[in-house]
């Protein structure tokens, strides 16, 4: 049993939990086993230190046992956040709001949808990238960046990650009577108006493209953006496609009037990794102790 006590048995078993940790090994085959070689790996480490602070010497034994116990902690925390704890992702576009979350279990496995305590909405996306949440029982908003998570309710969010939904948030449609142009804002659910016209926005389409006649979009990523719109006067209705890449291509004679799509603003979620760890702040502790009893080693000797 005093074989694993040795400096070069420490170091070995070490060297097995980094390399149980890095995320070079985030393979199928490798992430099954993977908890199984850290449980392993961390409960050996712990009784190695515990053997090593039971035969320390007086000088050392303190420093030893403060190690041993440091570890064991952050073992033991650690081990019970990956029980009671939680891992998933939120997804939300600007404005929704959400009470759940999609939980992710070992190996990546779906566990389907976890209530949250409180609701979590997505006030608006900044232009770096990070996003604006808003918690129900908390007053005020908070930003969250690729530097920055944020907690509350005993649930932590961060990393998050801009996706394309495929909708618009805004487009700008240029009317021209051949003389002046005037530019509607349009957006679903909020129509533009240019003098007595009512445009209203029918069918977007990202990424443009023709199918035996009918049309389609290639994926998500704006690169052809065109849409179907409704224009409305006195009553009547003319149906309107527009194309970013062909300006005035469609004119509605009756209406003297060109239209052309000049502007897209991209519907985009925010994609945020959420977690609960309930034993984080025992695991801290069990980090500062075992970080004391290094550093008192090291006067010791």
């Amino acid at each position: 049993m005093t074989a694993i006590t040795t400096p070069g048995a420490v170091a070995s078993i070490l060297a097995l939990v980094a390399v149980a940790l890095h995320p070079a090994l985030e393979t199928d085959l490798w992430r099954a086993e993977r908890p199984v070689i850290l449980a392993a790996a961390s409960l050996l480490l712990v009784l190695a230190l515990v053997l090593r602070a039971a035969g320390a010497g007086r000088p050392r034994r303190a420093a030893a046992w403060l190690l041993a116990g440091g570890a064991l902690v952050v073992v033991a925390a650690a081990g019970g956040d990956g029980v009671r704890g939680h891992v998933g992702t939120l997804s939300l576009v600007p404005g929704q709001s959400r009470g759940n979350f999609a939980e992710v279990g070992p190996a990546g496995r779906s566990l389907g949808l976890r209530p949250l305590p409180f609701a979590v909405t997505l006030d608006r996306v900044q232009v770096g990238g990070g996003a604006v949440l808003a918690f129900s029982g908390r007053p005020g908003t908070v930003e969250v960046t690729a530097e920055r998570a944020v907690g509350f309710g005993g649930f932590r969010f961060g990393a998050p990650r801009l996706t394309p939904t495929g909708g618009a948030a805004r487009l700008v449609v240029a009317v021209s009577d051949g003389q002046a142009t005037q530019m509607a804002e349009v957006a679903p659910g909020r129509p533009g108006r240019v003098g007595a016209l009512t445009i209203t926005l029918q069918e977007y389409f990202p990424d443009f493209a023709l199918d035996e006649g009918h049309p389609f979009t290639r994926s998500a990523e704006p690169r052809n953006p065109g849409a179907l719109l409704t224009v409305e006067r006195a009553g009547q209705t003319w149906r309107v496609f527009v194309l970013q890449a062909v300006p005035g291509l469609h004119r509605v004679e009756e209406l003297g009037r060109s239209f052309a799509l000049v502007e897209t603003e991209p519907e985009v979620a925010v994609e945020l990794a959420v977690h609960r760890e309930p034993l984080a702040p025992l695991l801290l502790l069990g980090v500062v102790s075992a970080a004391a009893g290094v550093a008192l080693g090291g006067r010791t000797r």
